[in-house]
């Protein structure tokens, strides 16, 4: 520690005394016009290294703080798209202070990317609604992957259930090279297998859909997309890695990935097979957050694409992997009734053998107009997935129930065992039709969906009731076939009437067919044997469901405006027929009326982004809301659905901000949400004083919600070294209305989380981040039957690498949290450290690891969970400590150079994804 102490003083003392002064100025045009948005940077003349990096505002003014350090002379640059680059060299001032005065840019015939023209990018770069991270700039571990990265960029965090954000706004989408990466959404095999030091750049965009791609229109999603672009070298590189682990408790993982990328052609093949909890992918150094249960994990997967999300492309992956999980419990649940309270002590256990093949296909073929200077286009496409699951499966628990005063309610104890197999099949069509002159476009989507499941279980229940002196048995055996289908059309077309203004009528077909087989036998003592049909709890039934939706929407621009506003008309009409009970059956039509509008302001360069949007949503009940006869397939909670339910319409509105400004390398980003509903289906539910639930549906007013956040991240950026400071603020108020044993109450619900970070490295040679978040959270209920609650928690997180000798590191990764309000069965207090001492051997190729998982054996899986009825605190079964042995060898060839070493790098480090020495 004393070490440790004295490096961070050396560190901070060197930045502190070395030349500092500010460089002032603005950037023209040829016409004296300001430029915004120029990049504004300045490197060192002895190895180009950047040293500092701005960006200019409206005014084209820039101002930048330069730490020179031992540097006389400097290399000032400016950079933007569509002319040519800037470049001058320059005396380091005595002064604090230095004005380049106005710096005027000539005319580019040619536009070039920004990034091509500087040689030695800066860290990040905003150019309007895009952030981009330079990944040279990020110091990683030699066996990182991309997650790691990711997660070292600053702005970017990942919650405690693997949420991602930006700035504090969602992330919807991560792509490769602007792909879905073996056919995922969120990337998920991309950020758990492709190796950190393969990426150039990671940009952050508004998600947009694949009509707002191909069409040009912007993002209304407020969401953002993560792309990760591969080093390429004239288009090619070859790369892949080999992992392998053995640890105590006979712990293991081992994992194999190669990539090809051959002009525009992506191959890719990932294996592994583990037992700590990884569903695939390699960790040489696992985040420290609990993991449930015990998981054991087998995957192999093959993917193959061609061409650039604007071309004719294609992108085909299979997926395979095998699962077995186990999982077990003890929970303590104080349940709080209008006229009885009582407790619950709960322990479980199950078990889940599971395979599962999936596989995509995605085709996209883009016919160009035969008239070279036309925008119109047409883009044809068919998307075909197939997923196969099947899973054998156990269960057992025991719940044991006292009145407040210790007496014995009930016990009940259950387990199953079933065997299911699923497979299903979907296929998009679609057509989108660039027209006029190329704003107008229409988009005609056919997509099909077809599900078949089988199961086959055996149940057994038991609950003992002291107050009745009985015991309850239910000893069954279960067999169901359940087919769905789904077709369904949509179409659109953007006509633009005159300048600015479009009409945009749509329409929307939906038939949904349902049939459901569901046999069950109880058990005959007499025949022993499982031959009593149980016709109250078997189905043969069919299900079919027809929507039509024609909406009309209006959208207006001025200048940096926007206007839209939007009507639709809704007509669903359900069918069920039931071979067996009859009361089930029903014809319901549902016809409603629905309203949306959004007004968007947006600067003209993209790094201001204001909006308020309203929508109305309608939630029509189930078929099993709206059955009035009872499901006992739980003997100890009945539902019974209500035929007199009416939809529930919910009124949305959302207030978003996001701004960029880069000209102090700040991002603010707030979004404010409030929900009212009218007619709220919600359980209505009557405990006896066996426990046992009887439940049905019924409608009611005045639940809503509200709930806010505000981020602001600030970055700052030298030659050796790199800080993000970061502080966000989420607030949340609810308004729940239940009823009880006939009793109808609210709940109102606060919840306050201030949070900061700072993200630090210095030199290559020591990289630190931490994270502290404060969560208030306070129930207030409006009877006397129930008791008010509140309580805190404490999260803290610290990651720390050190980097020393030649080729060594000693990485650490640490959280704590405390709980103040979790049962005297629990300890509120959770220690987490994973720490990881490594070298790297063989110039870089292979990587000698020592993992500790949970060194102090002090963490936890205790939980608590707190709604209007129950405050329940919960230990699950979690991976426990372990050490293990781990090593990585890659290999291939990225832009001309082995993979493992980058050019001009003086001390052969940087090879393993960090620094920013030599790159």
């Amino acid at each position: 520690m004393k070490q440790l102490f004295l490096f961070l003083l050396l560190a901070f003392s060197t930045t502190l005394f070395a030349q500092r002064f500010t460089l002032e100025g603005q950037v023209k045009d040829p016409d004296a016009i300001s430029l915004e948005g120029a990049t504004v940077y300045v490197q060192s003349l002895k190895d180009s290294i950047t040293m500092a990096y701005g960006i200019t505002n409206k005014t084209g003014q820039f101002s930048i703080n330069i730490n020179a350090e031992e540097e006389t002379k400097l290399l000032f640059n400016v950079a933007y798209l569509g002319y040519q680059p800037y470049s001058k060299d320059i005396d380091v001032p005595t002064e604090n202070k230095f004005d380049m005065g106005t710096v005027t840019l000539s005319d580019q015939i040619e536009e070039l990317d920004v990034v091509s023209i500087i040689g030695k990018a800066p860290p990040i770069v905003i150019k309007k609604d895009t952030i981009e991270y330079n990944a040279d700039s990020f110091k990683t571990l030699a066996n990182d992957r991309a997650e790691d990265l990711l997660k070292k960029l600053p702005g970017v965090e990942f919650d405690i259930d693997g949420n991602i954000t930006v700035n504090g706004v969602e992330v919807e989408a991560i792509n490769v090279d602007g792909m879905e990466f073996f056919g995922e959404k969120m990337g998920d095999i991309a950020l758990k297998n492709l190796p950190s030091n393969v990426i150039s750049k990671v940009q952050v965009t508004d998600y947009k859909t694949n009509l707002q791609k191909f069409t040009g229109e912007e993002s209304d999603s407020g969401t953002k997309e993560i792309n990760i672009k591969i080093k390429k070298g004239k288009n090619t590189a070859f790369f892949g890695d080999l992992n392998g682990g053995v640890g105590t408790d006979d712990k293991y993982q081992a994992n194999a990935n190669l990539f090809q990328m051959i002009d525009g052609k992506q191959i890719g093949f990932i294996s592994g097979t583990n037992n700590i909890n990884m569903r695939r992918g390699f960790t040489a150094l696992p985040d420290a957050k609990s993991s449930t249960g015990y998981v054991e994990s087998d995957f192999v997967g093959a993917n193959y694409s061609k061409g650039k999300w604007n071309e004719t492309r294609v992108n085909a992956n299979y997926k395979y992997s095998a699962n077995n999980v186990d999982n077990s419990s003890l929970s303590f649940r104080d349940n709080f009734l209008p006229d009885l309270n009582y407790t619950t002590e709960t322990v479980s256990n199950s078990t889940t053998d599971s395979d599962n093949h999936s596989g995509d296909l995605d085709l996209k073929f883009i016919i160009p107009s035969k008239n070279k200077s036309s925008n119109n286009k047409i883009q044809l496409s068919n998307e075909l997935n197939f997923n196969r699951d099947t899973s054998d499966s156990f269960s057992d628990s025991a719940t044991e129930s006292k009145s407040n005063d210790g007496e014995d309610i009930s016990d009940y104890n259950a387990n199953s065992e079933s065997t299911s197999i699923s497979n299903s099949i979907d296929n998009t069509i679609g057509a989108i039709v660039r027209t006029g002159k190329g704003r107008d476009f229409f988009n005609l989507k056919l997509s099909t969906n077809f599900d078949n499941s089988e199961s086959d279980s055996k149940n057994y229940s038991e609950n003992i009731l002291y107050q009745r002196n009985t015991t309850e048995i239910q000893d069954q055996v279960r067999s169901t076939d359940n087919s769905t289908s789904n077709i369904n059309f949509n179409g659109y077309w953007f006509k633009e009437l005159f300048t600015n203004f479009r009409i945009i009528p749509k329409y929307s077909a939906t038939i949904y067919h349902n049939k459901n087989e569901k046999n069950v036998f109880d058990f005959n003592e007499i025949d022993n044997d499982y031959s009593d049909f149980n016709e109250q709890q078997s189905f043969d039934s069919k299900y079919v469901t027809t929507t039509l939706k024609p909406a009309l929407r209006f959208r207006y621009e001025y200048k940096d405006f926007r206007f839209e506003v939007e009507g639709a008309y809704t007509n669903t009409f359900r069918k069920y027929t039931d071979e067996l009970i009859t009361e089930r059956n029903f014809n319901a039509e549902f016809d409603y009326i629905t309203y949306s509008s959004r007004i968007r302001y947006r600067d003209d360069k993209g790094y201001k982004n204001i909006s308020l949007d309203y929508n109305q949503n309608v939630d029509l009940p189930s078929s099993t809301q709206l059955q009035p006869v009872a499901d006992v397939s739980n003997q100890t909670h009945i539902y019974t659905g209500n035929p007199d339910l009416e939809p529930g319409l919910s009124h949305n509105l959302r207030f978003r901000y996001q701004n960029n400004i880069a000209f102090n390398n700040i991002t603010i980003n707030a979004e404010t949400k409030a929900e009212f509903v009218e007619d709220k289906i919600i359980n209505s539910t009557i405990t006896d004083a066996d426990l046992i639930k009887y439940t049905t549906y019924d409608n009611i007013n005045g639940d809503y919600s509200l709930s806010g956040n505000a981020s602001i991240s600030k970055s700052y950026f030298s030659q050796n070294t790199n800080i993000n400071m970061s502080a966000k603020f989420a607030a949340s108020y609810d308004n729940n209305i239940s009823i009880q044993n006939g009793v109808k109450f609210s709940g109102k619900n606060t919840v306050y989380k201030p949070s900061v970070g700072l993200k630090y490295s210095y030199n290559n040679k020591f990289d630190f981040g931490i994270n502290y978040s404060y969560s208030v959270n306070e129930t207030l209920y409006d009877t006397d039957a129930f008791n008010d609650n509140e309580y805190f928690v404490q999260n803290l997180k610290l990651d720390t690498s050190i980097f020393f000798f030649k080729n060594a590191f000693f990485s650490n990764k640490i959280a704590y949290q405390y709980n103040s309000r979790v049962g005297d069965a629990f300890d509120g207090d959770a220690v987490f450290w994973n720490a990881g001492l490594g070298v790297q051997l063989w110039n870089n190729k292979g990587t000698l690891t020592l993992v500790g998982y949970d060194i102090l054996g002090k963490n936890n899986g205790y939980r608590r969970s707190v709604t209007e009825t129950y405050i329940q605190d919960i230990e699950n079964k979690i991976l426990e400590q372990y050490f293990m042995l781990t090593f990585s060898y890659k290999f291939g060839r990225i832009a001309g150079q082995n993979m493992n070493v980058r050019p001009d790098s003086p001390s052969g480090r940087g090879g393993y994804g960090g620094g920013r020495r030599g790159r």
